[in-house]
């Protein structure tokens, strides 16, 4: 019977989140807030902002847009909690303030909770939800890659090693390259790659794909070959033979001409034209016609026994004439010097010099020559490219500067990004435990009466600015128009003096004058200002990010499909894969945030998380899960 991919728990949080329940902002946000909104100093503040905006009007004795501006930043450079209002290095990313009051900074951490939440709109949360978790993905492949380009450097040598697997270091010239290693059949044995251009290695290669041929055997005989010699190394598998018996080995191919050359080849699937003897075989001049005279070895230049340098050097110079400079490499190499004597040293050279480049190759040893024959046939070098070809680091540092400026940054490893980026305040991460910090802080100094001077209910500068908003200091001289009034806020009281307006009033009096009080307060209770800014700057900077997040993965709220059922099923489907997400600022843990754990439909998506979970465990130890509903 085939199985759903839902569950009895998922189903009822599906029921939940179409009825747009189940998810909502934190509570514990909510209450972290009405402890800091309800400390006697930003409470009386927020009154005072509230009272300003309902009496916002044009005449001399209403509050005027200007006054709104400057309370809405009062104190915001200053010591930012006693007024509740957006810091003023974030004030330009969080703003622009408007003629209206939405409950001063507080307020606007718990409407972008809420904007994220979909106001009642849950489909709009699963909405954004599904752009930023697509976002992440995409963008945190690149932030990782560039922290991690830096692992590439050390073993840099060329775009081309890079790009090819380090393919691109054996040879110039790939497509020749290629076609010559095809048509060589399996005359290499790539597992036997640090004994390449061995005699013995060849010989082994043919008996074990075709046995010894008798005549073959008669020519190793004469030369001076034991016939136990060859038991040996064939069916022993060691690689113990002798430079003497090698030697003879090499001597014995030099004769293998006619119908037991082309036997061999046949043996081996060579077509490379022009090989008169077996020991062709062994010579990249011969076996690598077209292409030899691009075989490449990273080396160091000149001859100095100390080099200075290490580049992409040619194995051949010229015609069949080898690199004398590989010398510095191999002089002192026993399987160079041991091939010496068995070969001619000039080839003996080119063969240490190929099997060490083509060992940078990864996974060689466990490739047969005609998979790297194919290989190499397929792969493109970077030719014509000049400026990739000069790069002297697999990621230039301009580009990784230019990435990193580019890219959003998150506080995930490596400063990759995490739901709680983009969405933190919807799950109360970091503010609820920033709200209760800064009201408790905020209570402590209000013991030490630090406030004294802002909310004395006689003379508190939060208490003039009702009293000015509240007309108590305002004569109407002429209701005009245009109306003419006096201000006059009496001697000893925070703005004192006699003005032509209440905006006047405000902006020439009562502001500068409070705002010098909370300077006081920031003097007198540095090391408590210093944590409440430390809690403001931190909440403010958050809140910044999301915002820039949000908009760098392009969700914008409006544009969002209302009452989309799609997104909300979608979400319901996708809860066991969510709850899967455990690690630290994952899924699991945003959603256990967000969950209206107060009725069954929130409580339904923390178990299917849970159940999510179960299912894993239980399936990595065989155990059976009837969970899924059947669906026929």
């Amino acid at each position: 019977m085939a199985q759903s991919p839902l569950s009895s728990v998922m189903l009822i949080a599906s029921d939940g989140l179409i009825q747009n329940q189940g998810l909502a902002v934190s509570g514990n946000l909510a209450i972290a807030i009405n402890a800091y909104t309800s400390t006697d100093v930003v409470n009386s503040y927020m009154g005072v902002m509230s009272s300003a905006v309902a009496n916002l009007g044009i005449g001399n004795n209403q509050v005027g847009s200007n006054t709104i501006t400057l309370l809405q930043s009062l104190g915001s450079n200053t010591l930012p909690a006693v007024t509740n209002v957006i810091p003023s290095d974030y004030a330009n990313t969080l703003g622009p303030l408007a003629n209206t009051y939405a409950g001063g900074f507080s307020g606007l951490v718990t409407a972008q909770a809420q904007s994220i939440l979909g106001n009642g709109d849950l489909s709009k949360f699963c909405q954004t939800y599904g752009i930023v978790q697509s976002y992440i993905v995409q963008t945190n492949q690149y932030i990782n890659t560039v922290k991690n380009s830096a692992i590439l450097t050390p073993t840099f040598s060329t775009m081309d090693a890079l790009t090819t697997g380090s393919i691109g270091e054996t040879n110039r010239t790939l497509s020749p390259f290629g076609a010559d290693l095809i048509k060589l059949g399996q005359a290499w044995n790539l597992n036997n790659l640090p004994f390449f251009g061995y005699p013995w290695v060849l010989l082994k290669q043919v008996i074990t794909l075709g046995g010894l041929l008798p005549e073959l055997l008669t020519k190793l005989n004469t030369a001076g070959v034991p016939t136990a010699d060859i038991g040996s190394f064939t069916q022993n598998d060691t690689t113990a033979v002798s430079s003497e018996i090698d030697a003879a080995i090499y001597k014995a191919m030099q004769t293998v001409t006619g119908d037991l050359l082309s036997q061999i080849n046949l043996l081996l699937d060579v077509t490379t034209p022009n090989i008169t003897t077996m020991a062709d075989l062994l010579n990249p001049v011969k076996t690598l016609p077209n292409s030899y005279l691009g075989l490449t070895i990273l080396a160091p230049t000149g001859t100095d026994v100390t080099p200075t340098a290490t580049v992409l050097s040619n194995v051949y110079i010229q015609a069949d004439t080898v690199n004398s400079n590989l010398l510095v490499l191999f002089a002192q190499d026993p399987a160079y010097i041991d091939l010496a004597r068995v070969t001619p040293p000039d080839q003996a050279l080119a063969n240490r010099a190929i099997a060490t480049s083509l060992g940078q190759v990864k996974n060689i040893f466990n490739l047969t020559l005609p998979a790297f024959a194919a290989a190499v046939s397929a792969i493109e070098s970077n030719t014509g490219l000049p400026a990739i070809n000069a790069l002297k680091q697999p990621v230039p540092t301009s580009v990784v500067n230019s990435l990193n400026s580019t890219l959003a940054t998150g506080t995930g490893p490596n400063g990759t990004l995490t739901l709680f980026d983009f969405m933190g305040s919807a799950a109360g991460i970091p503010y609820t435990a920033l709200f209760n910090q800064s009201a408790n802080t905020i209570n402590g100094m209000s013991v030490s009466s630090a406030f004294t001077t802002l909310i004395d209910p006689v003379d508190g500068a939060y208490t003039i600015m009702q009293n000015t908003i509240d007309g108590m200091y305002t004569i109407v001289i002429d209701p005009g128009p245009p109306e003419i009034v006096t201000v006059t806020i009496p001697a000893g009281l925070p703005g004192e003096g006699v003005y032509n307006s209440v905006d006047e009033a405000f902006g020439n009096g009562i502001v500068p004058a409070t705002s010098n009080l909370i300077a006081n307060v920031v003097s007198s209770f540095s090391s408590q200002s210093a944590s409440l800014n430390s809690d403001f700057n931190t909440m403010s900077s958050q809140l910044a990010a999301e915002k820039v997040n949000l908009a760098a993965a392009q969700v914008n709220f409006a544009d969002l499909s209302a009452n989309s059922r799609p997104s909300l099923l979608s979400l319901g489907t996708s809860l066991h894969q969510i709850g899967q997400d455990v690690a630290p600022k994952g899924s699991a843990e945003f959603f256990a945030a967000i969950a209206d754990t107060s009725n069954i439909y929130g409580q339904a998506i923390i178990s299917s998380m849970r159940e999510g979970r179960n299912i894993t465990a239980m399936n990595a130890a065989g155990i059976g899960s009837d969970t899924q509903i059947p669906i026929a």
